[in-house]
């Protein structure tokens, strides 16, 4: 039987533990998103540039392949929803950054439909992922509290994508409700502005949206990229602090290293 030494074996173990404590990072799937008939919208007028549109704003559910249903808000406004069309998931940091210029956020934005939407375009990728980071973290629970709240939230969403100053009523992308039922949809969008700009989330129409939940954010690109509308997921983000047990394997690992490393120089 052929002796094996344990001892280079330690950093391979040490590193396959960390990677199951949650280091290492999933592929890309595959999917083909459908809706279910589950919304929580409202019909907003949306002007973008100089062409004003009625729009359907909030989330609504969809269902993936495995049937898993969830929520999801728009991340590409001017782009048309295809039932049955195929999507890539990247998490939201990729979506933004990867590829630099060429990532998958600022192609979107190479979309004819962008082309005369002067200035909502693309900005700043670390502004965009702070500030949608923000608003989730302190707003997304409250936004699927009603139809109003939830158009509120997706236009802040909107305005974060493509303005670097946030308004309801100024800048490449300007918002008003059209239906008695979108009544509240203004003075909730302002007031998710407003918090956004100043960073102060005490007093927001109302609510008290100072605590912070951490998610872990997906982001559903079409294939091809434009093929159908892009959207992003949430879901509640794993504790990050580790349970005593794993605490102690971690550090049985690390001194396994520590000691393979002691016996080289030795």
């Amino acid at each position: 039987m052929k002796n094996i030494d344990l001892r280079a074996k330690a950093p391979l173990a040490a590193m396959a533990l960390l990677v199951s404590l949650g280091m290492g990072q999933a592929m890309a799937a595959s999917t083909v998103l459908n809706t279910t008939g589950t919304s929580n919208t409202t019909t907003v007028s949306a002007t973008f540039g100089s062409t004003t549109s009625n729009t359907s704003a909030g989330a609504f559910q969809v269902k993936d392949s495995n049937n898993d249903a969830f929520w999801v808000y728009c991340l590409d406004p001017l782009t048309a929803y295809k039932a049955g069309a195929t999507y890539n998931t990247a998490s939201l940091v990729d979506f933004l950054t990867l590829g630099g210029t060429n990532s998958s956020y600022n192609k979107l934005f190479t979309n004819p439909a962008y082309s005369g939407v002067t200035p909502y375009a693309a900005q700043n990728t670390t502004t965009v992922l702070n500030k949608l980071v923000s608003l989730y973290s302190h707003a997304y629970d409250d936004s699927l509290k009603s139809a109003a709240k939830s158009a509120a939230f997706q236009y802040a969403v909107w305005e974060i994508e493509g303005e670097s100053a946030y308004s309801s009523t100024s800048g490449g992308l300007k918002a008003s409700a059209i239906l008695s039922t979108a009544a509240g949809f203004k003075t909730q969008a302002d007031a998710y502005l407003t918090a956004l700009t100043s960073n102060t989330w005490t007093s927001v129409n109302g609510a008290n949206l100072s605590a912070t939940k951490n998610y872990t954010y997906t982001a559903y690109v079409s294939s091809p990229l434009g093929g159908s509308q892009t959207f992003l997921r949430v879901t509640d983000a794993p504790n990050t602090v580790p349970e005593p047990g794993s605490i102690a394997l971690v550090s049985l690992a690390l001194f396994g290293v520590a000691y393979t490393r002691r016996s080289k120089r030795s």
